[in-house]
């Protein structure tokens, strides 16, 4: 039997892609309903006119707090395929890795939080007051923890993912499927940048989203998919103008700038721009 090893080694990069997808994916569908959650929670109080730790609300309130088919959609069509990714990139490699612990920690946490709001959306017409009594005592501990745990979760998750994009920036498939989807699949994950800025600044710490756009048209260009490479090569260009400090002043954008200048010039003259 192999001894699991610690990292990330050389894998799939396909799985790779799919595991980033299904990770913004769920955190971003986390954020809607923790979001929607305290919306709801803060607004109950304010029509209270008390503050949220001494809210207590009426079963049907409670009951609003969530949308189940939300909560369901959240664990069946994001959560779920998130820890089966995870599992087969990582422990199926035998690699042990926090990222495998922390999308199986996300899922049971999410189940039991849906399961809780389940049973308070079948109890809440229950006629004994004490019986209701008893059930909001325990929902009201309940959610604040499950969410601000899963919250938790998702933001070590978000930082050990930081840590290993670098490790795949010049997979392939991850290469390309960054240029072409990162935009979308990061958008939101981070506040310095739009999606694919952000993704690739923590992709290539040091040359930034200027090396990412040069990776990608290397990728493209060396499989003669020359439009895309093109495409990748100019978006290099326009970033390193954008962000230049001056006209004298070299930076690792500049440089790539540079290098992706000469990568378009040498492209079949119909697709030099």
């Amino acid at each position: 039997m192999k001894a699991p090893r610690h990292g990330s080694p050389s894998i799939d990069g396909s799985l790779v892609w799919d595991f980033l997808t299904a990770f913004f994916a769920s955190r971003r569908g986390f954020q809607s309903v923790y979001r929607r959650y305290e919306a709801r929670v803060l607004r109950f109080a304010r029509e209270a006119g008390v503050h949220r730790d001494d809210l207590a609300l009426p079963p049907a309130d409670l009951a609003r707090l969530f949308y189940p088919k939300r909560l369901q959609h959240l664990r069946d069509e994001r959560l779920a395929p998130l820890r089966a990714f995870a599992h087969a990139l990582f422990r199926e490699s035998g690699v042990v890795e926090p990222l495998d612990t922390i999308s199986s920690h996300v899922f049971h946490e999410h189940s039991i939080l849906m399961e809780e709001h389940m049973s308070v959306v079948r109890f809440q017409h229950l006629s004994d007051p004490r019986r209701y009594a008893q059930v909001f005592e325990e929902v009201s501990g309940y959610y604040p923890v499950r969410l601000r745990r899963i919250r938790r979760l998702f933001a070590d998750g978000l930082r050990r993912l930081e840590e290993l994009l670098p490790t795949w920036a010049h997979d392939r498939v991850v290469v390309r499927s960054a240029f072409l989807f990162g935009d979308r699949m990061a958008r939101g994950a981070w506040d310095d940048e739009p999606g694919l800025f952000s993704l690739y600044a923590r992709m290539y710490p040091v040359g930034g989203p200027a090396e990412g756009f040069v990776v990608a048209g290397e990728s493209f260009l060396a499989s003669g998919f020359l439009p895309e490479a093109r495409a990748a090569l100019q978006a290099a260009v326009r970033y390193a103008r954008r962000t230049s400090p001056g006209p004298r002043r070299k930076t690792p954008a500049t440089e790539l700038a540079a290098k992706a200048r000469r990568l378009l010039a040498s492209m079949p003259a119909n697709m030099v721009p």
